[in-house]
Order: structure tokens, then sequence, then C-alpha cells
């Protein structure tokens, strides 16, 4: 939801659903409702048309992988008992992680209601590249189970071609079952600023000449040590450029004190607490370029991340450090810079970044074509209408 700190693709597509004369039930965590109280085990409530089953069960990206495995369990457990009591005609289950499609499975065979599958992260590809799940045994029980997933849904939606390409190659899914429907650039929440005012000014104690935003999740996966790294050689190469970060996650002590031992924390590195997305826009507004970045896992790098849309809504230019489809749009497109993933280059990488952000024409033109191609590839008009046909076609 806009007024949480997370992602919003399912609340955006809920309420369009709603919009257009669907009845539309979210089956959910307390998690990222930090702005309702929860008592019960389950609440039922209204949000902007949405019938919401909110499950009071607690979720963080700062709990170790065994604690969010259990969470997921519990989730599991619960949500499938709670679908089975709710009448429809097709289930949207989206992942990650994989786990998420056990309820619609189970109500697919016992209730003949077909599903339709959304994959956010390609499970297990992803943790096993990582080196999160190395049991050779249950790596083959869930590379078994993710195929019995597609095979069983009644469509499949990834969101991006790098994830579709890895489905298709891996579990030989039928390409007919296959829709790519990436991530929202929702412009009309990201054109909501105000001219007049400054967060940046009031939370610095300083109006910054030159500023990266990093706006998300601080995560083993996305390594922003190397923002720390590029910090550091920045304050040498231009000193005006700041870096600003509002995120929470499992490593953000252990950022905080690599930032202190880079000389930057507090200097040209800031941290700050997440804000809600609504409040976003504005943070968005008042800085130079925005940022998304990942650890050099290839796996990771077919990830549809909500900050390049969020980037590309707020019609802001782009930086990211790695390969993957974002870097062939961000430089087909020019709307961003394109880093190397590899530290050992950040001394060349560096000044190639402090020549970039201080072309002012060029980030001028590269706005200009973040807006348009949000508008013309990635609007929520576009995604919406396509899970439209998808949904019409499933139920038919």
């Amino acid at each position: 939801m806009p007024t949480s700190s997370g992602g919003t693709r399912s609340y955006d597509l809920a309420t369009r659903f709603a919009k257009a004369g669907h009845k539309v039930v979210v089956v959910t965590t307390s998690s990222f409702l930090k702005q309702y109280t929860f008592t019960d085990t389950w609440t039922v409530m209204e949000v902007d048309g949405v019938e919401l089953h909110v499950l009071n069960l607690e979720y963080s990206n700062k709990m170790s992988f065994a604690k969010r495995a259990l969470t997921f369990v519990q989730f599991v457990a619960k949500s499938t008992m709670r679908v089975l009591k709710l009448q429809g005609d097709v289930v949207l289950a989206t992942s990650t992680p994989i786990t998420i499609a056990v309820p619609a499975m189970i109500k697919r065979t016992l209730h003949k209601v077909p599903y339709i599958f959304e994959v956010r992260d390609v499970w297990p590809e992803v943790p096993v590249a990582m080196g999160i799940i190395n049991n050779k045994l249950l790596v083959s029980l869930l590379n078994r189970f993710e195929k019995r997933i597609y095979r069983r849904a009644a469509h499949i939606v990834p969101l991006s071609d790098d994830m579709k390409r890895s489905i298709e190659e891996r579990t030989a899914v039928p390409v007919k079952k296959l829709s790519v429907i990436p991530n929202i650039s929702e412009v009309v929440r990201f054109g909501k600023y105000d001219t007049g005012k400054s967060i940046l000014s009031g939370l610095l104690g300083f109006t910054p000449e030159k500023t990266v935003l990093y706006a998300g999740t601080l995560g083993m996966v996305n390594g922003l040590r190397y923002l720390a790294d590029l910090a550091a050689h920045m304050l040498r190469l231009d000193d005006s450029v700041k870096f600003v970060v509002f995120g929470d996650g499992m490593e953000k002590a252990a950022l905080l004190k690599y930032a202190e031992e880079k000389g930057v924390l507090g200097n040209n590195l800031f941290f700050f607490d997440p804000v809600p997305k609504s409040q976003l826009s504005q943070l968005y507004y008042e800085c130079t370029i925005a940022s998304s970045f990942v650890i050099p896992v290839p796996e990771l790098w077919a990830n549809s991340a909500n900050k390049f849309f969020d980037c590309l809504a707020a019609g802001r230019p782009i930086l990211i450090n790695h390969r993957g489809w974002q870097a062939n749009v961000i430089e087909q497109e020019n709307v961003g810079f394109v880093m190397h993933y590899d530290t050992a280059d950040m001394p060349v990488e560096a000044r190639r970044f402090a020549e970039y952000i201080n072309d002012k024409p060029l980030l001028q033109q590269q706005q200009a074509k973040a807006l348009l191609l949000a508008q013309q590839r990635y609007s929520l008009d576009i995604a919406a209408g396509a899970y439209l046909k998808i949904l019409d076609h499933v139920v038919s």
C-alpha cells in the first residue's frame, strides 16, 4: 500500500481489477500494514474497493533466513485454510517465496479453481546461486516442486524477459503459458511533489548540490557496500555529491560500521529510516539521480527491482551496478548510468561516474527520456490491461 514502505504492485493491480468490475479478495499478512493494529488471528477489512484478509503474522527483512522460512511455512499453512473458505473464479499467487503457490495448488485440486503464478524472483534458482540453499537433496526437491507449480498453473507471469528465459530453459514450460508483465512505474503517484518543499534539507541541515538516492531494502542481495565504496572515491573526486539512503534490513548495522570505517558516514553518505511510498515522490524530486544495486550474482540480474521503475516514474536517471535486462534498457534508452559490478574497477568507475553526474545537459535529457519510457512501456494502465486479458482468458 502507498501508506507503507514496501512495494505497491499488488495494491495497484488489485485496485485496478476492482475498478474494472471484479471482486478482489487479497490474503496477506500484517507485516507491511504498520498503520493498522491487529489483535485477532485474522482481520477482514476493505481498502479502496479491495477486501483484505489479514493474518496477524510478523515478518521482517532483518530476520535470519531460517526465521523467515519458518514465517513462510506459518503463512502457507494458515493462508491455505483461509483460501479454501473463500469463493472465487481464479487465484493469483505472487511469489516469493515459491511456497506461496501451495494454497493456490490445493485450491485447484480440491475446488477446481485455476491459478496464475506470478514470478517475482526465480526460486529456487536465486537462493541456490547465492549459496543460501546448498543441500543437493533439498535443491532437487525444490526444482521438482517448481516444475509442478508451473505445470499446474493456468498461466505464469514472470516480471522480466530474463526470468521468462530462465523458466523456459530450466523447466520446458510451453511459451504460450508465459506472459511477461514487468513491475510498474506509477507515474501518477510519483508526479505528486511540492516544489517549494525540501525533505533532504531538513534532514541534512543543508541543501545538497548533487544527490544520489537509494530507497529500499538493506539486505544481503542489495550489496550496499558497493555504494559506500563509491562514496569513498567520490569524496576525493567531487565532495559536492551526497549519497542518501532510506531503508532498513539485516545488513544496516554492518553497513553503518563499514561506512564509518571508510570515512564517509555523515560526510557524504547518510542513512535514514524508510519512508512510506507516498512520500517517496518528494525524495525522488529532490535528488539528482536514484540508484539500485545488486551483488555480483548473475541469477539476480534478472530481477524486476521496484527502484528501477520508481526512478523512471519520477523522471529520474537511474544508477545500477549490474548487467541483465535493466542494464540493456538503460543503455539503449539512455535513461541512466551502468557501473561495473567488480569493486576492483571502482577507481576507474568512480571517475566515469564523476564525469557523468556533472554533465547537466545529459542528466536533463535522461530525465525526460526516463519519464517518457515509464509512460509508454511500464505504466499501470499497460500492466493492468495485460493482466485483465490473462484473467479473462483463464476464467473463460
